[in-house]
Protein backbone atom coordinates (compact mmCIF):
# COMPACT_ATOMS: atom_id res chain seq x y z
CA UNK A 1 0.00 0.00 0.00
CA UNK A 2 1.13 3.54 -0.70
CA UNK A 3 0.09 6.64 1.48
CA UNK A 4 3.50 7.48 3.16
CA UNK A 5 2.59 10.90 4.43
CA UNK A 6 -0.78 9.16 5.85
CA UNK A 7 -0.46 9.64 9.41
CA UNK A 8 -2.28 6.86 11.55
CA UNK A 9 -4.16 6.76 14.96
CA UNK A 10 -4.84 3.83 16.96
CA UNK A 11 -8.55 2.88 17.27
CA UNK A 12 -10.92 2.28 19.99
CA UNK A 13 -9.84 -1.75 18.82
CA UNK A 14 -5.75 -0.57 18.97
CA UNK A 15 -6.36 0.54 22.28
CA UNK A 16 -8.15 -1.91 23.67
CA UNK A 17 -5.35 -4.42 22.45
CA UNK A 18 -2.76 -2.51 24.29
CA UNK A 19 -4.31 -2.34 27.28
CA UNK A 20 -6.04 -5.85 27.36
CA UNK A 21 -3.57 -7.82 25.14
CA UNK A 22 -7.39 -9.69 23.77
CA UNK A 23 -5.97 -10.44 20.19
CA UNK A 24 -2.84 -11.54 21.13
CA UNK A 25 -0.93 -9.84 18.35
CA UNK A 26 2.41 -10.92 17.96
CA UNK A 27 5.16 -9.04 18.94
CA UNK A 28 6.01 -6.82 16.03
CA UNK A 29 2.44 -5.59 15.58
CA UNK A 30 2.08 -5.29 19.07
CA UNK A 31 5.05 -3.06 18.97
CA UNK A 32 4.45 -0.93 15.53
CA UNK A 33 0.39 -0.61 16.78
CA UNK A 34 2.40 1.12 20.22
CA UNK A 35 4.24 3.36 17.82
CA UNK A 36 1.34 4.68 16.30
CA UNK A 37 1.36 8.43 18.19
CA UNK A 38 -1.25 10.25 15.84
CA UNK A 39 1.53 12.40 14.85
CA UNK A 40 4.02 10.21 12.66
CA UNK A 41 3.56 9.54 8.67
CA UNK A 42 3.24 5.64 7.21
CA UNK A 43 7.34 7.42 6.34
CA UNK A 44 8.43 8.04 9.57
CA UNK A 45 6.94 4.46 11.31
CA UNK A 46 8.39 2.67 9.18
CA UNK A 47 12.11 4.77 9.49
CA UNK A 48 11.84 4.14 13.27
CA UNK A 49 10.98 0.54 13.08
CA UNK A 50 13.13 -0.66 10.76
CA UNK A 51 12.01 -4.88 10.43
CA UNK A 52 11.53 -5.42 6.85
CA UNK A 53 7.80 -6.13 7.03
CA UNK A 54 7.07 -3.31 8.86
CA UNK A 55 5.35 -1.96 5.73
CA UNK A 56 3.24 -5.26 5.99
CA UNK A 57 2.53 -4.43 9.57
CA UNK A 58 0.84 -1.44 9.08
CA UNK A 59 -1.10 -2.75 6.17
CA UNK A 60 -2.39 -5.68 8.87
CA UNK A 61 -2.87 -3.50 11.59
CA UNK A 62 -4.99 -0.71 9.13
CA UNK A 63 -6.89 -4.09 7.81
CA UNK A 64 -7.28 -5.00 10.57
CA UNK A 65 -9.01 -2.06 12.42
CA UNK A 66 -6.45 -1.55 15.14
CA UNK A 67 -5.28 1.40 13.49
CA UNK A 68 -6.81 4.38 10.94
CA UNK A 69 -5.92 7.28 8.62
CA UNK A 70 -6.08 10.42 10.47
CA UNK A 71 -8.94 12.69 8.39
CA UNK A 72 -9.75 9.22 6.70
CA UNK A 73 -12.32 6.90 7.81
CA UNK A 74 -11.89 8.59 11.34
CA UNK A 75 -12.99 11.69 10.04
CA UNK A 76 -15.82 10.36 8.06
CA UNK A 77 -17.09 8.37 11.50
CA UNK A 78 -16.72 11.67 12.95
CA UNK A 79 -18.53 13.74 10.78
CA UNK A 80 -21.36 10.47 10.82
CA UNK A 81 -21.11 10.70 14.83
CA UNK A 82 -22.26 14.79 14.49
CA UNK A 83 -25.20 13.82 12.32
CA UNK A 84 -26.17 10.98 14.67
CA UNK A 85 -25.91 13.82 17.51
CA UNK A 86 -28.58 15.90 15.43
CA UNK A 87 -32.10 16.10 16.24
CA UNK A 88 -32.60 14.42 13.35
CA UNK A 89 -34.11 10.79 12.66
CA UNK A 90 -30.85 8.45 14.15
CA UNK A 91 -29.91 6.50 10.81
CA UNK A 92 -27.02 3.75 11.71
CA UNK A 93 -24.31 4.34 9.84
CA UNK A 94 -23.16 1.34 7.31
CA UNK A 95 -19.70 -0.19 8.96
CA UNK A 96 -16.87 0.86 6.96
CA UNK A 97 -15.28 -1.69 4.36
CA UNK A 98 -12.16 -3.02 5.30
CA UNK A 99 -9.06 -1.35 3.71
CA UNK A 100 -7.80 -3.62 0.52
CA UNK A 101 -4.97 -5.67 0.84
CA UNK A 102 -2.05 -6.25 -2.20
CA UNK A 103 -3.11 -8.48 -4.53
CA UNK A 104 0.34 -10.30 -5.21
CA UNK A 105 2.43 -13.32 -4.91
CA UNK A 106 4.68 -10.61 -2.96
CA UNK A 107 1.90 -9.73 -0.91
CA UNK A 108 1.05 -12.90 0.11
CA UNK A 109 4.89 -13.91 0.74
CA UNK A 110 5.03 -11.71 2.91
CA UNK A 111 2.26 -12.03 4.73
CA UNK A 112 2.31 -15.89 5.49
CA UNK A 113 6.31 -14.98 5.91
CA UNK A 114 5.30 -13.15 8.63
CA UNK A 115 2.11 -14.77 10.02
CA UNK A 116 4.66 -18.25 10.69
CA UNK A 117 7.24 -16.14 12.34
CA UNK A 118 4.33 -14.84 14.66
CA UNK A 119 2.71 -18.16 14.87
CA UNK A 120 5.31 -20.53 15.20
CA UNK A 121 8.52 -18.73 16.23
CA UNK A 122 11.81 -19.69 14.86
CA UNK A 123 10.30 -23.31 13.91
CA UNK A 124 9.10 -21.01 11.18
CA UNK A 125 12.39 -20.88 9.22
CA UNK A 126 12.15 -24.14 7.01
CA UNK A 127 8.51 -22.83 5.89
CA UNK A 128 9.45 -19.66 5.44
CA UNK A 129 12.43 -20.64 2.72
CA UNK A 130 10.01 -22.87 1.16
CA UNK A 131 7.49 -20.26 -0.16
CA UNK A 132 10.51 -18.27 -0.49
CA UNK A 133 11.51 -20.50 -3.21
CA UNK A 134 8.04 -20.40 -4.33
CA UNK A 135 8.85 -18.93 -8.53
CA UNK A 136 5.01 -18.92 -9.43
CA UNK A 137 1.70 -18.91 -8.71
CA UNK A 138 0.70 -22.93 -8.01
CA UNK A 139 3.99 -24.05 -6.23
CA UNK A 140 3.16 -20.87 -3.89
CA UNK A 141 -0.39 -21.74 -3.72
CA UNK A 142 1.32 -25.14 -2.47
CA UNK A 143 3.63 -24.13 -0.09
CA UNK A 144 0.68 -21.58 1.80
CA UNK A 145 -1.56 -24.81 1.96
CA UNK A 146 1.08 -26.97 3.33
CA UNK A 147 1.79 -24.11 6.13
CA UNK A 148 -1.84 -24.06 6.83
CA UNK A 149 -1.95 -27.60 7.70
CA UNK A 150 1.43 -27.10 10.09
CA UNK A 151 -0.06 -23.96 11.73
CA UNK A 152 -3.35 -25.99 12.34
CA UNK A 153 -1.31 -28.61 13.73
CA UNK A 154 1.12 -26.44 15.96
CA UNK A 155 -0.74 -23.08 16.95
CA UNK A 156 -4.81 -24.52 16.70
CA UNK A 157 -7.33 -24.04 14.05
CA UNK A 158 -8.19 -20.66 14.79
CA UNK A 159 -4.58 -19.28 13.71
CA UNK A 160 -4.84 -21.98 10.82
CA UNK A 161 -7.81 -20.22 9.35
CA UNK A 162 -6.86 -16.31 10.06
CA UNK A 163 -4.01 -17.10 8.34
CA UNK A 164 -5.67 -18.73 5.61
CA UNK A 165 -8.08 -15.71 5.33
CA UNK A 166 -4.89 -13.03 4.96
CA UNK A 167 -3.14 -15.48 2.69
CA UNK A 168 -6.37 -16.13 0.20
CA UNK A 169 -7.27 -12.26 0.39
CA UNK A 170 -3.69 -11.71 -0.93
CA UNK A 171 -3.07 -14.13 -3.48
CA UNK A 172 -3.73 -13.35 -6.97
CA UNK A 173 -6.56 -15.62 -8.65
CA UNK A 174 -4.90 -18.45 -10.88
Amino acid sequence: MSGGNNIYRKTEKGRTEIATRANKLGLRERTMLIMVDDKSTRAELIARNTHPTSDGILNDLLAGGYIEVVGGAAAAAAGAAAVAEAPAIAETPPAPAAPPVEVSMQSASRFACRALVTYLGPSADDLTAMIEKAGDLPSLTAAVEKCRDVIQAMAGKRKADEYWAGVSARLPKA
